[in-house]
């Protein structure tokens, strides 16, 4: 992205924007959207396709070049040599591109850090937490799985009858990736095309949510209206006659429990961190307008 003529693996970028985001255990990880220069519609690839065999075909190995939902072709299982790491592969440097025998050993080495970095699913209690409890005991893990995994296997990359785009995939339970940012990364990553229409929506609102989403529990949350409502109790609004002003009530509650979320709100040793040192926790190329909600809102009620 940082390249002067902006191509990259996945080509040359018009725009990206990325946040940063902490897990459970504190570890940062960014959820990135790119979208491509001169980039087509699905309705003008679909158009495209259905009079240009021959651009079709180059558009599906464009596909398979920089996504990959595969198992490596001819490699094994990882062998962990006596005395190495447990995750070896993710612990190391990747191969450099300048010796002469990388791309023979690239495939191997890309299986070795997708086994290790955990992109390659196992059915876990995760799976199935949103499974009704009375019917965890029937479940049955391939079909139930919330992740939707493994997928089909399916030969070759195509598009379906109704235009949409199906992957090529020889093993249903690999993360889909770009092979070369996982081997030079060596660690978890997922990369998958989106189009327009509903999944590019649903894929929009789960980056919008992780764009503006803190991490509070159902008893942080509590704990923090319970601390708003023992301030009002203790100090209620009053209006002229002595009685409970409920609308100030209302207000004064939901801006205390705001600020009691917020002033509260939790963060990781790395988060800190990386604010300190100057890591930003957004990527972006484009500039955004500073936009004050309480502003407008006073704006509108002036009219």
């Amino acid at each position: 992205i940082q390249r002067h003529n902006r191509k990259g693996v996945f080509g040359e970028v018009a725009v990206y924007y990325g946040v940063v985001e902490a897990q459970g255990r504190g570890s940062l990880h960014i959820h990135l959207l790119i979208w491509l220069k001169h980039g087509l519609s699905p309705n003008e690839i679909k158009l495209r396709c259905e009079t240009d065999p021959e651009w079709t075909q180059h558009l599906l190995n464009w596909y398979d070049d920089v996504f990959s939902q595969s198992m490596p072709q001819s490699t094994h299982q990882y062998i962990r040599a006596e005395g190495m790491y447990k995750r070896q592969p993710v612990m190391s440097r990747p191969m450099n591109p300048r010796n002469s025998h990388y791309w023979n050993l690239f495939n191997q080495d890309l299986r070795d850090v997708l086994e290790n970095a955990g992109m390659v699913h196992e059915h876990t209690d995760t799976c199935f937490k949103h499974l009704p409890v009375k019917l965890r005991s029937l479940r049955d893990d391939d079909k139930d799985c919330r992740f939707q995994l493994p997928r089909e296997i399916v030969e070759k990359t195509h598009f379906d009858e109704d235009g949409y785009l199906v992957l090529k995939c020889n093993n249903g339970n690999v993360n889909g990736h770009n092979p070369i940012i996982t081997i030079a990364e060596r660690c978890n990553t997922d990369a998958k095309p989106i189009g327009s229409g509903s999944v590019a929506m649903a894929m929009f609102q789960y980056f919008g949510n992780y764009t503006v989403k803190n991490t509070m529990d159902t008893a942080f949350v509590f704990s923090a209206l319970c601390a708003a409502i023992k301030l009002l109790s203790d100090n209620p609004p009053i209006d002229i006659d002595g009685n409970l002003d409920t609308y100030e009530h209302s207000r004064q509650f939901l801006i205390k429990t705001a600020n009691k979320l917020i002033g509260k709100h939790e963060l990781s040793s790395q988060q800190i961190a990386s604010r300190l040192i100057g890591i930003p926790s957004c990527y972006t190329n484009c500039k955004y307008p500073i936009f004050y909600w309480s502003g407008m809102l006073r704006e509108i009620a002036s009219e």
